[in-house]
């Protein structure tokens, strides 16, 4: 049966490669001055920096000299100036298309690879407003609409209450959004290890359903409604995240826990992962090569397998003093994670952390209290912006602590190794 598995596995796999005769790199060659009129749909929402617009587009038709066709694909839309652009936007885009680069990166991953994993093949550049007409709007999916309006809204309560390099790292931690993490943060936080702590996680959707679950209650919403309203939360904050791999995981064995306290029966840790694994494979083949997806199951997989191992070995347990035990714990956790990901980090971004550990004794914390924080800020507004202003200075400062702590960190001897 595993044979069979991994053989259907394989073909889905290929399968996944093979395009239909629609679809855009069928029709237009590789190099090409041409300008090219398209109607598709936006299906992301749109991002402004450089003086440019970005947006991911699905292309439905292609006209070119008084042709007019089907097709298909996703586009990687660069617009000269600011346009709000919402998902769901029916829009004629006019502009010059070509294929991503392909100059290969320090994670040895070349851009054009990185994009048709995420089955995007072309990018757009449309240089005037006139490129640009609109159709129609809330052509998407009402649920994704509502999701990314709702995100919006939530990042300019971000951008408003805190700084702009706190802002970008809370909207990392908490949106999955790390277009304004500046370069300097990104590359101090690889170096010692902690980068994960910029990706949405299983914590988030944690204390997304807690909250839910907690406010419902308080409301005495029945049980049953209780845990339905709270997976829809799941899937909404989810798709506000932009369904990235770790949160897709996370939602998927959450949806699992609640789905299973809901019917009254226990649920199996490695089932659950199995079973997101294999979802977000069945969504997308390519995501097995994708190394968001490998280190977020690696990671998970190796604290589920060898936290109660090691803790069993060293018998952590008899420690009489709970600071230490909590602090021992703590230490084992990340080196059962750094266990876990060590191998792939080192293959992808040739560098060697021993600092990994330490650093995620004393940042680990620090992020957990940073999400609470901006987690708090954000509901706080909601009531009035007066009641988010003393959670938007504790964040300022966590947020201040932890760069502080990172820098610390990298600086020690040997902290960090490239190969």
């Amino acid at each position: 049966s595993l044979i069979f598995i991994f053989l259907l596995g394989a073909a889905c796999l290929r399968n996944s490669y093979i395009l239909p005769k629609s679809h855009l790199l069928r029709l237009i060659p590789y190099k090409s001055e041409k300008l090219y009129l398209i109607r598709g749909m936006v299906v992301s929402s749109s991002q402004f920096k450089d003086n440019c617009t970005t947006f991911i587009f699905k292309a439905e038709e292609l006209a070119e000299e008084n042709l007019s066709r089907r097709c298909s694909g996703n586009i990687i839309v660069y617009l000269k100036g600011k346009v709000n652009f919402f998902y769901g936007d029916e829009l004629f885009l006019r502009g010059n298309l070509h294929r991503p680069f392909y100059s290969r990166t320090l994670n040895r991953t070349s851009y054009r690879d990185y994009l048709a994993n995420q089955n995007i093949y072309f990018i757009m550049r449309v240089k005037t407003d006139f490129g640009v007409l609109k159709l129609n709007v809330n052509q998407g999916l009402w649920l994704k609409r509502f999701s990314l309006q709702l995100k919006n809204k939530i990042e300019k309560v971000l951008y408003r209450q805190v700084s702009f390099i706190a802002a970008g790292i809370l909207d990392a931690m908490i949106l999955g959004e790390k277009r304004n993490i500046p370069y300097f943060v990104a590359d101090m936080m690889m170096k010692s290890g902690t980068v994960h702590i910029l990706v949405v996680s299983g914590f988030n959707v944690g204390i997304v359903s807690f909250v839910a679950l907690l406010f419902l209650r308080l409301l005495r919403v029945p049980r049953r409604a209780r845990f339905c309203i709270a997976i829809i939360s799941l899937v909404i904050y989810c798709l506000m995240t932009g369904a990235s791999n770790p949160v897709v995981r996370a939602t998927i064995m959450g949806i699992i826990f609640i789905g299973a306290y809901l019917i009254k029966r226990d649920a199996d840790i490695y089932n659950s992962l199995s079973l997101a694994a294999l979802f977000i494979l069945l969504i997308n083949p390519r995501q097995l090569f994708d190394l968001g997806f490998e280190l977020s199951f690696s990671s998970v997989v190796a604290i589920i397998y060898l936290y109660p191992r090691l803790k069993k070995i060293l018998n952590i347990a008899a420690l009489k003093n709970k600071f230490l035990l909590f602090l021992s714990e703590g230490v084992l956790v990340s080196l059962a994670a750094w266990l876990g990901t060590v191998g792939i980090i080192a293959y992808y971004f040739r560098i060697f952390s021993p600092v990994t550990i330490l650093a995620n004794l004393f940042v680990v914390p620090l992020a957990t209290l940073i999400t609470l924080s901006g987690f708090s800020m954000v509901i706080a507004s909601l009531i009035s912006p007066i009641l988010a202003q003393p959670f938007a200075l504790s964040s300022e400062l966590l947020v201040a602590l932890l760069l502080k702590a990172n820098s610390a960190l990298v600086n020690l001897p040997f902290a960090y190794l490239y190969f």
